[in-house]
């Protein structure tokens, strides 16, 4: 279909933009708050990156290959969708690193007054979630029955959901005054289970690329996923119930959030398990 071509075209150019300016971005306060010569440092992996991400993504391919059955070579186009979890743990990994060295060197030097501050540093985290949602959809074909894009759609929406949290919660590094000044114990964990956070999509894109493409494997990592999910959701709902009662900091909207991803994620893993359990009892038929 002429739109579905159009929208996978419009889905990789925008992903190009967006991982283009949330790049470049980084490097700027990098430049300002650290060093010039940091801007060519983190600019060269940088390059890299956005260099394989537009190979990689320049033709938009399909979630599930109609043909799969009847590909034999090396040039077969089922295998381009495998690049696509390898893209994203590069691309967090790098974040990662960036983020660590963010709080490690800049934090601390944020001026709130200039226009490159912490909200506008908050904004540049926050284009990763909109980057998962127009990567995911590159590859997605609409043509595709309705219960594979009900299974996508609900991945993006809840993946989604998870990464603003994660940027939401990395705020609470950039805040400096009195009245709000958490431990440095709390700020590394804050940081290590955002990091986290950022790296679980792989496992999300991963299992996409397999169970829609046809293969059939025990332990799905989407189920990981929503294990480490469940976890990320408990150390949010503790951390933000201490920040409430602590430092009197307005968490109602994300609280209710944590607990809502808490109970689909509970009951998702309990109908796992209950179907594991039925398929491996010998007296169900």
């Amino acid at each position: 279909m002429k739109y579905q071509r159009v929208s996978e075209w419009f889905c990789w150019f925008l992903g190009i933009i967006l991982l283009s300016s949330q790049l470049g971005l980084i490097c700027v306060f990098f430049r300002m708050y650290v060093n010039p010569y940091w801007l060519l440092w983190w600019g060269i992996p940088g390059s890299i990156i956005l260099i394989y991400w537009f190979i990689v993504t320049c033709r938009p391919v399909k979630f599930a290959d109609r043909n799969n059955n009847s590909c034999t070579g090396k040039k077969c186009i089922c295998y381009i969708l495998s690049p696509s979890y390898v893209i994203w743990l590069i691309y967090s990994l790098n974040l990662v690193a960036q983020v660590l060295a963010l709080f490690i060197k800049v934090t601390d030097l944020l001026d709130a007054k200039s226009f490159f501050g912490p909200r506008v540093l908050k904004l540049v985290l926050s284009i990763t979630p909109f980057l998962f949602t127009v990567f995911v959809y590159t590859y997605h074909d609409r043509n595709e029955s309705q219960s594979n894009n009900y299974y996508i759609n609900c991945a993006v929406y809840e993946v989604g959901l998870d990464l603003f949290d994660g940027v939401e919660m990395l705020e609470n590094l950039f805040i400096h005054s009195k009245e709000f000044n958490i431990s440095s114990t709390m700020k590394w964990l804050i940081l290590i289970f955002s990091s986290i956070n950022f790296i679980l999509p792989t496992f999300v894109l991963y299992d996409l690329r397999r169970e829609i493409r046809g293969s059939h494997h025990y332990v799905k990592l989407k189920t990981a996923y929503q294990i480490f999910s469940w976890i990320i959701n408990v150390f949010y709902l503790v951390m933000r119930v201490i920040l409430w009662r602590n430092y009197n900091k307005d968490i109602s909207v994300l609280f209710m959030k944590n607990i809502m991803l808490l109970t689909f994620s509970s009951n998702e893993l309990l109908r796992c398990c209950c179907e594991r359990s039925r398929d491996a009892s010998p007296y169900v038929v």
